[in-house]
């Protein structure tokens, strides 16, 4: 399998989440987000054979029917997804646009949505902002784009399926955790370390001066590198080592 991540952007959402925090049934949420990792399973599974080379995005659209299978009729053979793909091959773009579909004072919430989302395939991080006298908001955000036109795409995807609260940022910056690696597994630990404090991270490639590929693990996606001031020590209160990059 390819050290390049593939993602899986499934058309089909059915939660909604408001933009200043995140409310309602969470066993309905835990539910429903069960339903669309089974469909991301059928969609990895009907997508057929992945490049061992190079970044791949697929967009599976699940076809009229919705969560449940259409019923057969005779003699008509019936299909769930239809794919597109478009090969990722420029690793030195800046990615700064990305669509934040809610925030939520409590932490550990938005990182259990957040891993939920990443599990049904969306790319969903998780961030944090002090806001001072209105304290730390943590948000929740999905993907990384070079363009607000990609981002868009996300958006308007997202509010086809009744996600209309989601709005597209401009946020150029991260806290990158330790140096750039080589492969993922040199990775695991600092990630299993972040995400037991109840941060959901997100890898990014880059080229060195060398030209080789090295993997960044970042977190949060900030509009200023002085918003990331309270993310960046509270990382290192953990006795992680971070520093203010662009995305």
């Amino acid at each position: 399998m390819s050290s390049f991540s593939s993602l899986f952007f499934l058309v089909l959402f059915l939660l909604s989440f408001p933009v200043q925090a995140l409310s309602g049934n969470l066993t309905l949420i835990e539910k429903r987000l069960k339903e669309l990792d089974q469909l991301n399973k059928e969609a990895v599974t009907a997508s057929g054979q992945l490049p061992e080379n190079g970044s791949v995005e697929i967009k599976a659209t699940v076809l009229p029917g919705g969560i449940k299978a259409r019923k057969a009729l005779p003699g008509v053979k019936t299909t769930r997804f239809n794919f597109g793909k478009k090969v990722i091959l420029n690793l030195e773009q800046k990615q700064p646009y990305t669509v934040q579909i809610s925030s939520s004072q409590v932490k550990s919430q938005c990182y259990r949505v957040a891993s939920m989302l990443r599990r049904a395939g969306y790319p969903a991080f998780t961030s944090e902002v002090d806001f001072k006298d209105k304290g730390i908001w943590h948000r929740i955000f999905i993907g990384s784009f070079a363009t607000r036109a990609e981002a868009e795409v996300i958006k308007n995807s997202l509010e086809e399926d009744e996600i209309s609260d989601g709005f597209i940022r401009e946020l150029p910056y991260a806290v990158q955790i330790d140096s750039a690696f080589s492969n993922m597994e040199d990775i695991r630990q600092i990630k299993t370390k972040v995400t037991s404090l109840n941060y959901l991270p997100y890898t990014s490639y880059i080229l060195d001066k060398n030209k080789n590929r090295k993997i960044r693990l970042l977190l949060g996606a900030f509009k200023t590198r002085a918003d990331a001031a309270s993310l960046l020590a509270g990382l290192r209160r953990n006795g992680l080592q971070a520093r203010v990059v662009n995305r």
